[in-house]
């Protein structure tokens, strides 16, 4: 039987789809003017110049720079003049394309599709009834500092002015002097930031990653923080005496990721202070996926899930939650660790983000 729900026609599907394939590839050039400079270099021109003068200024060859600025005039994201033959990048667009400009510029996840890309074949193995359980983060080299970046450009200018006060009597306490986990803080970006500021409070990063405690443990030395240690640590198995030992614990975007956040999230609960606080930041969405359809950038969080978050999750015998496991399963999985008055909140620049503020009770 004919399933069609809408009045679309075959034409009208090949001219949409056509369109999102087209989009794809526009994507991964994107990524390379991110990775090239080639934006930056754009933003700074105030007047249209030929591909010569851009591929000079660039230091660049010009035959490369002129395919792909042709590239971009189809995309219609660099205006071009045929007289002339000059390229020109509204500043009203650079928001959306340089990557330190502004939080949810699609610069940043343009890198993420070419990361991505990097490993698409493995992860079709994958869907075979036979083939590997999932992808192994070793197959994803520039992840961690790509997510880094990512949070600096986040965090830099929002962390402590806007996201902290959103917490009733935090920012009075972290003057003052508690004890925060920064748990699976990857290179450590934000535990940064927080001991820069706090000085009279102590910071405790924690990541299963070596590579990535090594760089940051490095980093807080070159900063000079005395203030900031960094573990090697396994979310799902804490160090037993670390009970009731935080007074704080934050987790930003990851327990979507983990083989057992179940696990995860209690070990949380053991280590929160009686009385004390929990911030689980996720990406927003909802357990059912009818619920998402009216998200634009679902397609991207799902891509992001299938090539990322499941994978990884399923190579260690995982759940496999995926990007979009909702914000319903994650109130549940909350109210199951144990947590109380749990919040859903907003977060003040970062729309592709809820917090879930919970409590432990005393």
């Amino acid at each position: 039987a004919d399933l069609q729900t809408s009045k679309e026609t075959a034409e009208d599907f090949a001219l949409r789809i056509t369109t999102t394939v087209s989009s794809g590839f526009v994507t991964l050039a994107i990524s390379m003017g991110v990775r090239t400079g080639l934006f930056g270099h754009l933003a700074r021109m105030d007047s249209p110049r030929t591909s010569c003068q851009i591929a000079e200024a660039a230091n660049m060859k010009e035959r490369y720079v002129r395919e792909w600025l042709a590239l971009m005039v189809t995309a219609r994201i660099v205006e071009y003049e045929r007289e002339k033959r000059t390229y020109f990048l509204p500043r009203h667009r650079l928001g959306a394309l340089l990557p330190d400009a502004d939080e949810s510029s699609m610069g940043n996840m343009s890198e993420l599709m070419r990361q991505l890309a990097r490993v698409s074949s493995d992860v079709a193995d994958c869907f075979d009834r036979g083939g590997p359980k999932g992808v192994p983060y070793s197959a994803y080299p520039e992840f961690d500092k790509w997510l880094a970046e990512m949070r600096q450009h986040e965090h830099q200018s929002n962390l402590v002015t806007e996201f902290l006060p959103t917490i009733p009597g935090l920012l009075e306490l972290l003057d003052s002097g508690i004890r925060v986990q920064d748990a699976a803080c990857g290179r450590g970006i934000t535990t940064l930031i927080l001991a820069q500021h706090f000085p009279n409070s102590t910071f405790v990063g924690t990541d299963f990653s070596e590579d990535s405690i090594q760089w940051a443990d490095e980093e807080s030395r070159k900063r000079g923080l005395a203030n900031v240690s960094f573990q090697v640590q396994d979310l799902a198995k804490m160090p037993t005496d670390w009970s009731d030992s935080f007074d704080y614990v934050f987790v930003w975007d990851v327990v979507h990721d983990l083989a057992a956040p179940d696990l995860a999230l209690r070990e949380i609960f053991r280590m929160v202070k009686p009385g004390g606080r929990f911030s689980m930041v996720d990406i927003r969405g909802h357990s059912e996926l009818a619920d998402n359809m009216g998200n634009p950038v679902a397609p991207i969080l799902y891509c992001a899930s299938l090539h990322y978050c499941m994978p990884v999750s399923l190579y260690l015998d995982g759940k496999g939650l995926g990007t979009m496991w909702g914000q319903e399963l994650a109130m549940q999985m909350l109210q199951e660790a144990g947590f109380a008055d749990i919040r859903v909140l907003d977060i003040p620049g970062s729309p592709a983000n809820l917090h879930f503020l919970c409590h432990k009770p005393a």
